[in-house]
């Protein structure tokens, strides 16, 4: 989580890690991160988010952003999208990018209707990528540690896009991380028994992170209204990206499946139980086992996907 940014000084940023683990207590340590320059407020239209020396950028709240189409597409960095037939059909729908993967819409010359980034480090390591991606989307959902990460890397995409801000709801900016026992309480979330891992419900309140940006995507997009999902490239392995990358970053997810990724899915399929709505994984090679996530070969879910548009065009993503 440490991310210490340019104009903080090592004895500042020192000072600041200090206080907060021994003034602060270990529940407000991942705010170290933040300087006391930075600020978001909240109004009833969205948010103003200000670092000074920086500038400010207007985020709304995802309250405003709906889908009436009721159903949408995840599309991530799977090596298996490379399997897919004619994959610009994805964007015939409305479809949710997450970090990279907006690569493919770019090359095809497609909009993306969500795009979705929870790793600040994304930004910092490909800001170009993802100045690319934030012109290209109709609605960008970062979490606070992003947007700053972006107003430092990319400041021209922030002040171009359709920017709504979504808290993290494990280590909420500049207020104390929950507890466990009220992680588990809370009937806003769908947690675990020991707390420490929780599937949102109403993502205007924030998203609960798990290792993956994709499940930030699925709190949001059922969250707006969506009844199905499909994903697309979510192989959750430690292999490439589908996408071509000239100095790729490291490759995480092999390392986050066990600890977080695979119990987080299983408080996806408890949500499903319990509301009726459906997600298919159209990577059959997945990592994440059938058993939690039915499967579906990625080509057939585009056939099908394309028979739904021909028979009633969906529409897209819309921020009232």
């Amino acid at each position: 989580m440490s991310f210490h940014y340019p104009e903080s000084s090592l004895v500042r940023a020192c000072a600041r890690a200090a206080w907060y683990r021994v003034a602060g207590g270990p529940r407000r340590w991942h705010n170290r991160s933040f300087t006391s320059g930075q600020s978001i407020a909240a109004d009833d239209r969205g948010f103003t988010i200000h670092w000074r020396g920086r500038g400010t950028v207007r985020a709304r709240n995802l309250r405003s952003l709906s889908l009436p189409g009721g159903f949408a597409s995840v599309l991530a960095s799977g090596p298996s999208v490379r399997s897919l037939r004619r994959p610009e059909r994805l964007f015939d729908h409305p479809v949710c990018c997450v970090n990279g993967s907006a690569a493919l819409a770019a090359e095809r010359g497609r909009r993306v209707d969500c795009y979705v980034v929870s790793d600040h480090r994304f930004i910092i390591e490909k800001p170009d990528l993802f100045r690319e991606a934030a012109r290209i989307s109709r609605a960008v959902v970062l979490n606070p540690m992003s947007v700053f990460a972006a107003l430092l890397a990319a400041p021209d995409a922030l002040a171009e896009s359709n920017l709504f801000l979504r808290e993290d709801l494990r280590r909420p900016f500049k207020r104390p991380r929950p507890t466990a026992a009220a992680v588990a309480r809370d009937p806003g979330l769908i947690a675990t028994a020991k707390g420490d891992l929780a599937f949102a419900v109403d993502p205007s309140r924030g998203t609960f992170p798990a290792g993956t940006v994709v499940f930030d995507a699925l709190q949001i997009l059922y969250g707006i209204g969506c009844h199905e999902v499909f994903l697309f490239g979510v192989d959750l392995s430690a292999g490439p990206r589908f996408y071509a990358e000239s100095n790729p970053a490291p490759n995480e997810l092999g390392d986050a499946f066990d600890r977080g990724i695979e119990p987080a899915f299983a408080l996806v399929a408890e949500y499903l139980r319990r509301t009726g709505r459906r997600l298919v994984n159209g990577s059959t090679g997945s990592r994440l086992s059938a058993a939690v996530v039915p499967q579906a070969d990625g080509n057939d879910l585009l056939d099908e996907l394309e028979r739904r548009a021909a028979a009633a065009p969906a529409r897209s993503l819309t921020a009232a």
